[in-house]
């Protein structure tokens, strides 16, 4: 791809950097990413993760839970496509203005014939909280492995948000409900991993250019067009 230096990161870390966070700073930030096959969750401080922990709930997920919701109260069979409008048309983990129901068309399992459902904000927000449970103890269990002088850091910064799952409704007042502690979503969640990458790209060429990484400087700067992975 033309790469001459490759330097694998963390993506969680390059999401926080997208969404604004300074890692270089020796203060806790949580930063929760919930992408399309996983949630990763990490207390990053002073360019370091410091705790790290991952589980396969996110975005594709959450469609294989619509569909296995319809399918268990509807008797119907919907495909991906469905499951996801639904998904972003309905989804949300608390209660909002404008809720409502809509209609999607599936297969009925049982006669193999088309069949419209009719399926409700409410039901959807079932399904989204049920799923975010796994989230939720995943933060937990993060939250107390994180050493005690981080914790103050933590109170104060909050949690961070990214990835594609920052933008289902209601999920600020989701998580300040459960930790108490104040939510920001990032400015940028569908694209502050790539965002974060071009910041720390331009970090690393500085570096190089001041011989940051020692005798190997000599050699690195003569590469310098580094590509984040």
């Amino acid at each position: 791809m033309g790469g001459e230096l490759v330097i694998v990161e963390e993506e969680v870390k390059m999401s926080a950097i997208g969404a604004g966070i300074d890692i270089e700073l020796p203060k806790g930030n949580v930063v929760i990413d919930i992408g399309g096959g996983t949630t990763d969750i990490a207390i990053i401080s002073a360019n370091d993760i410091v705790i790290s922990r991952s589980v396969k709930v996110a975005g594709n997920v959450f469609d294989e839970e619509i569909k296995k919701y319809v399918r268990s109260e509807y008797n119907v069979a919907v495909g991906e496509r469905t499951a996801e409008n639904v998904k972003k048309e309905l989804g949300s983990l608390s209660k909002y203005k404008g809720e409502r129901s809509v209609s999607i068309y599936g297969q009925d399992i049982v006669s193999g014939l088309p069949k419209e459902v009719i399926i409700s904000s409410e039901e959807v927000r079932n399904v989204f909280v049920n799923a975010f449970s796994r989230i939720t103890d995943l933060l937990i269990e993060v939250m107390e492995n994180t050493p005690p002088e981080l914790a103050g850091d933590i109170i104060g910064n909050g949690l961070t948000i990214c990835g594609g799952g920052a933008l289902v409704r209601g999920i600020k007042d989701y998580f300040t409900g459960i930790f108490n502690i104040p939510c920001r979503i990032s400015p940028n969640p569908l694209t502050g991993v790539v965002e974060g990458a071009q910041i720390y790209q331009k970090v690393v060429n500085t570096r190089l250019n001041n011989d940051y990484y020692g005798k190997n400087g000599n050699a690195l700067r003569r590469k310098n067009n580094p590509t984040l992975v």
